[in-house]
């Protein structure tokens, strides 16, 4: 990847959750305006639409973005026949007679390890076919595990990803358990490793870049529920941030925290409203000071 980006990066998880695509290609399109350049997606986000915002919003300034994508976990089946016969079958169970006569239509779930060559391919295909560009920046191995990684077409699949121009690099997106497997083998995972933000990266062997996401996890809701009901523990918040200890403040310490973490790396973040832009782009640099950082980071730890 030649072309770098800030501290920040934009998850696009939650894209689909927009109210409408126009309005999410919009707010792909601010956060770029406002200096985000690298964006994350996946075949499995949004069921696969995603990606095809990401196309719309950029194929016309490609060469300003860095994007990475995923393979290894397909999203469910989404042809016209699947999603007509879904329809008709929620159609007419509206009507009271035909209820227990007409099935309920299945419930689809994406598929997980897909990891085989063939099916890579496709997947790799489809995405850059959705992103409406010739290769990605990144390409990951989503939610891989060490087996995974140490599979010898695996390992040439990706290569020739990089060597056919239709990857720029390659790494692993893995679930904390598998990362630390994967870090402590020794086995070979591209150039990047990405992560959650609970896994500290100095305990990860460095790649050439590591990127953390979910910094609003499990820890951040709890601080919030912890807040609701320990005084105390949210004046030494308020102290900390030199000002009220709001659901927003702290949200935006947690990122500037997650960064601190990652010096050289990427954080990602997420949001569905743009008006919440600029206060995950200022969170990069709210913690200056070293007294400061410490504060914060035993508040995150619950101290």
């Amino acid at each position: 990847m030649s072309r770098r980006s800030g501290p920040l990066g934009f998850g696009t998880g939650l894209l689909h959750h927009v109210n409408d695509p126009a309005s999410a290609v919009r707010l792909l399109r601010q956060a770029h305006e406002q200096g985000i350049t690298y964006f994350d997606t996946a075949r499995l986000y949004g069921d696969g639409r995603c990606e095809g915002l990401l196309g719309e919003a950029f194929s016309h300034m490609r060469g300003e973005v860095i994007l990475a994508t995923k393979i290894g976990i397909l999203p469910p089946a989404r042809d016209f026949a699947v999603r007509l016969k879904a329809k008709l079958a929620a159609t007419l169970r509206r009507l009271p007679p035909l209820r227990s006569i007409v099935p309920a239509p299945p419930v689809q779930f994406p598929e997980f390890g897909v990891f085989d060559p063939a099916r890579m391919q496709a997947s790799l295909e489809t995405s850059l076919r959705e992103l409406r560009t010739d290769h990605v920046d990144l390409l990951l191995l989503h939610e891989c595990a060490l087996e995974d990684v140490c599979r010898p077409e695996v390992l040439e699949f990706a290569e020739q990803a990089i060597r056919q121009g239709k990857a720029r690099a390659w790494g692993v997106a893995p679930a904390p358990d598998a990362m630390l497997a994967i870090a402590a083998s020794g086995a070979p995972y591209g150039d990047v490793a990405q992560f959650d933000a609970a896994l500290q990266p100095a305990f990860i062997l460095p790649p050439k870049l590591t990127i953390t996401h979910s910094c609003l996890g499990a820890r951040f809701q709890e601080t919030l529920a912890r807040l609701s009901q320990d005084e105390p523990f949210r004046e030494r918040w308020s102290t900390a941030l030199g000002k009220e200890a709001t659901t927003a403040a702290i949200a935006q310490a947690f990122l500037a925290h997650a960064v601190r973490q990652n010096p050289g790396g990427l954080v990602l973040f997420s949001t569905t409203r743009p008006e919440r832009l600029r206060s995950n782009l200022d969170a990069a640099t709210l913690i200056t000071a070293p007294d400061q950082a410490a504060a914060i980071a035993a508040l995150i730890a619950g101290e």
